[in-house]
């Protein structure tokens, strides 16, 4: 049991100030600030300064950070921007899921992998990052726009198939029944689908009466429950064998979208970008340096290809769906990069299987992909305006 002292409290000061400073120097060369946070965690961690003692104590504050995180972004998706291109939405994660186990098929070609290796590679491939590009939107004031639209509904459809892709890892991974596992996914996509309906269409009149009541004016009691609520439903996820984060992300698409957004915001969205630094943070602290420097020329190769994979297969499914070119490539630009979702599939992967290589090489990509990809987007945007 980890116990809080004046080493650990030293250790979140100098956290913080490299934070801090990593931030405002990365806001000075206009590139957005998480990537600031990264760095904090790169110089600071464990195989470089090792300033950071205790990387435990910083990985159970970046593990409430992803409740938090996913929380707010849930919050901040609108049920009725998916209705509006649900469709297209629909069709971009099943044709990204197609090719990412047409992919993970071919890789296991030239090397032995198992099912559940197969599964981890192909989920990667199917998700994009949430958190970046929701964060990226909102910095470059994207509101009522095309890309925005389809963006956001694109990460709803995949956020919402996590928990599918959860069971099926863990059902190969523990050698399920086939039967049971297909019953138990009918049984997921069937009340993700009830709940998108139910939001979208449902008048919901108790709940806004609810939610308008004297309740919601306490603001200590307003940050109580959208607290509670956040870890009860992260709670209740794992219960069900799913993960806390899945948890999180849909009590918040729920709340965003029946209860007052605004409100629950006001609390949630500066608790989110304290917590979103620490999770960051702990992807910094992830880098194992010297893996990934004998490696760098294979890790940034195999992140260019991904990219480029993600790129490629989206803009051509957004221009065949028809929609215009500019907007297909910029809504492409930002689903490019690994979903921080990826590190929940990893978790269970690596737990479970004992291949300490492997996962070092999965983390770095992520890692690699998440950091350089906020990067990508930033550059290509501006290239864009440019033009």
């Amino acid at each position: 049991m980890i116990s809080m002292g004046f080493a650990e409290i030293n250790q979140i000061a100098i956290v913080l100030t490299a934070c801090t400073l990593m931030s405002l120097l990365f806001i000075k060369m206009k590139q957005p600030p998480i990537l600031g946070y990264i760095f904090a965690g790169v110089i600071l961690g464990p195989y470089t300064l090792k300033w950071i003692k205790n990387p435990e104590v910083i990985r159970i504050i970046g593990d409430y950070g992803m409740l938090i995180m996913l929380f707010t972004v849930g919050l901040k998706l609108n049920v009725y921007e998916f209705r509006k291109v649900w469709k297209t939405a629909i069709a971009c994660v099943s044709i990204q899921t197609i090719f990412g186990l047409l992919i993970s098929l071919l890789i296991s070609c030239f090397f032995v992998l198992d099912a559940a290796t197969i599964a981890l590679i192909t989920c990667m491939m199917a998700l994009s990052s949430t958190a970046i590009a929701i964060k990226i939107m909102e910095s470059s004031n994207e509101i009522n726009t095309p890309v925005k639209s389809l963006v956001v509904s694109i990460l709803i459809a995949q956020d919402l198939t996590l928990a599918p892709m959860i069971m099926i890892l863990k059902s190969l991974i523990f050698n399920h029944s086939m039967h049971s596992l297909f019953i138990k996914i009918i049984i997921s996509i069937a009340s993700m689908i009830g709940t998108v309906m139910f939001l979208s269409k449902a008048q919901l009149k108790i709940v806004h009466k609810f939610f308008n009541s004297w309740v919601f004016k306490n603001a200590e009691i307003n940050a109580l429950i959208s607290v509670t609520s956040c870890f009860g439903f992260a709670a209740i996820s794992e219960y069900l064998g799913l993960s806390g984060v899945y948890g999180a992300f849909l009590c918040g698409f729920i709340l965003g979208n029946a209860g007052p957004k605004n409100l629950l915001l006001a609390f949630s969205a500066p608790l989110s970008g304290m917590m979103m630094m620490s999770f960051f943070i702990y992807i910094g602290i992830l880098f194992d340096i010297v893996f990934i420097m004998h490696n760098i020329i294979s890790i940034c190769l195999i992140v260019c290809v991904i990219t480029m994979i993600k790129l490629l297969i989206n803009t051509s499914s957004l221009k065949i769906l028809g929609w215009k070119d500019r907007v297909a490539l910029e809504s492409s630009v930002l689903l490019s990069q690994i979903s921080e979702f990826s590190f929940v599939l990893i978790n269970i992967y690596s737990f479970h299987k004992n291949s300490i290589y492997l996962t070092n090489w999965i983390i770095s990509t992520t890692v690699i992909s998440l950091s350089a990809g906020a990067l990508f987007i930033v550059m290509f945007k501006n290239m864009m305006d440019q033009a």
